[in-house]
């Protein structure tokens, strides 16, 4: 499901070498949704930030009071997101988001976060 020059890659930027590591990060790449990934060690976390690091990755928590501006640019401007300390309760607002409801409206792609359309990049 991946080329063995990726996963080394991978383990360049942290991902430790082991088989579920792997396999993580093989879920991780293929998945059709956002991946939530429980991780008390803060290795995928490393990872991803690492990874992330070259495509301007924002990192953000719900406890921030700029965490929807974050995830609006984020979205206008095709940037990745890592929100971190997801706890069992979500914000409403994220809704959209994870459901990935976009919709063509005038031949651009909106996503609708809370009361605005977002231009979905």
């Amino acid at each position: 499901m991946t080329e063995e020059v990726e996963i080394r890659e991978w383990q360049e930027h942290g991902l430790p070498s082991d088989d579920l590591s792997i396999e993580n990060g093989i879920f991780i790449k293929n998945c059709r949704r956002w991946p939530l990934i429980i991780d008390p060690q803060g290795q995928a976390n490393k990872w991803i930030k690492d990874m992330g690091s070259e495509l301007n990755v924002q990192v953000t928590k719900l406890t921030e009071p700029n965490f929807l501006k974050i995830l609006e640019n984020s979205i206008r401007f095709g940037n990745p997101v890592l929100l971190e300390n997801i706890e069992e309760e979500l914000d409403p607002a994220l809704e959209p988001i994870l459901l990935k409801q976009i919709v063509k409206k005038q031949g651009q792609m909106i996503l609708r976060l809370g009361d605005q359309d977002v231009p979905y990049h």
